[in-house]
C-alpha cells in the first residue's frame, strides 16, 4: 500500500508503510485478527457512538486517575481522523524510533502516562487524513502493534464517534476487558449512545457501565445549574440495561487546561469517585474472565458468588 504523504513528516508506522500477505488493506485479504496483548494486562475501551460528549476527556482523566493510584497506564487514541488525546495530555512532539528502527517509542504525558496517537505521528503536517475503512483499521492496529509499549496495567482506548470501522477493529483485535459508555444528559445523546452500547453487547464486550458527562454546572457560590436539563444518567443506564457509574459536572477550567496540555492537573472528588468505581469493576471483570473454571462450576450460575 502506498504511504500517505502525511506520514512522511515523522517516523512511519511500519504497518502503514508496507503491505504483507497476512495483513493487506485491500480486497478480501484484509484481516482483523487478534493482536498480541502480552505486555498489556487490561484493556479499557471508552465508547459512546456520539460526538461531543467528552470521550477524550473521560479517557484522559481515567488514565490520569489510575496512574495517580500507582498503576502503569497507557492511552491509545483510536480516533484516527480526529485525534486529540496527545494534545490534551501535553505530548505534541514527534515520537522517536527504537534503536533498531523497527518500533515507535510511546510518548509520555507530564504525569507519566504513556500514549500513542496518529496526531503524534503526523505532528509536523496539517494535511487531513482522508482515509477509507481498511486504512483506518490498519492504522489502529499499527498504532498498537508497532509501538514499543512497556508493561502496562491498563491501556485506555479512546474510540471515535460511530459504530463502524474503528470500534469494530478495537473490539475484534484488542478484545477489551471492559467498556465504559459515555453520554451527555440529553435524549438525543442517549439515543445514539444506546446503539453503541448494543454494539458492545454484540461483540460480547463486558460493559462496566455508563458515565453521564456534563450533567450540571456548579457556580462559584455553590448553586447547581442543570444546563441541559435534569440529570438522567440513572434513567439512561437503566434503559440500556447497564450499571450507572456516576455523573460528572462541567468543569469551567477544563477548556484552558486541555488547550495547554495540562488536563492532568484537573482534580475533583467526582472524578476520583467515578474512576475508583471504574477501576474496581474493571478489575473484577478481568479477574472473572481469566479465572480458570472447572467443568462442574461452568454450569453453576451461583459459582461467582461463592
Amino acid at each position: 500500500m502506498a504511504r500517505s504523504p502525511d506520514l512522511e513528516e515523522g517516523p512511519p508506522l511500519p504497518m502503514l508503510g508496507r503491505s504483507t500477505t497476512a495483513e493487506s488493506t485491500s480486497g478480501s485479504t484484509f484481516s482483523i485478527g487478534k493482536l498480541d496483548r502480552a505486555r498489556v494486562r487490561t484493556v479499557l475501551a471508552i465508547l459512546s457512538g456520539k460526538g461531543g460528549v467528552g470521550k477524550t476527556f473521560i479517557s484522559a482523566m481515567l488514565a490520569s486517575e489510575f496512574h495517580r493510584e500507582g498503576a502503569r497506564v497507557g492511552v491509545l487514541d483510536a480516533d484516527i481522523t480526529g485525534p486529540s488525546v496527545a494534545r490534551v495530555l501535553g505530548a505534541q512532539e514527534l515520537p522517536r524510533l527504537t534503536e533498531d528502527g523497527r518500533r515507535i517509542v510511546p510518548l509520555t504525558s507530564a504525569g507519566g502516562v504513556y500514549l500513542m496517537s496518529m496526531a503524534s505521528v503526523t505532528a509536523a503536517s496539517r494535511i487531513p487524513l482522508i482515509w477509507r475503512g481498511p486504512m483506518i483499521n490498519s492504522a489502529i492496529r499499527g498504532l498498537f502493534k508497532d509501538t514499543d509499549w512497556p508493561e502496562l496495567d491498563y491501556l485506555v482506548v479512546d474510540l471515535p464517534p460511530g459504530t463502524s470501522d474503528a470500534p469494530l477493529t478495537v473490539f475484534q483485535a484488542l478484545d477489551p476487558d471492559g467498556v465504559v459508555i459515555v453520554t451527555a444528559p440529553t435524549e438525543l445523546s442517549a439515543e445514539v449512545v444506546a446503539k453503541a452500547s448494543a454494539m458492545a453487547k454484540t461483540f460480547a464486550a463486558p460493559i462496566i457501565g455508563l458515565i453521564e458527562n456534563m450533567a450540571y454546572l456548579t457556580c462559584p457560590h455553590g448553586e447547581r445549574i442543570d444546563l441541559f436539563g435534569p440529570s438522567r444518567g440513572p434513567e439512561f443506564a437503566g434503559r440500556m440495561g447497564i450499571p450507572y457509574l456516576g455523573s460528572l459536572p462541567i468543569f469551567p477550567s477544563l477548556p484552558a487546561l486541555a488547550d495547554a496540555g495540562r488536563i492532568e492537573e484537573l482534580r475533583s472528588p467526582e472524578l476520583s469517585l467515578v474512576a475508583g468505581r471504574v477501576r474496581l469493576l474493571l478489575d473484577r471483570l478481568r479477574s472473572a474472565r481469566t479465572r480458570p473454571t472447572s467443568p462442574s462450576l461452568a454450569n453453576d450460575p451461583t459459582a461467582e458468588h461463592r
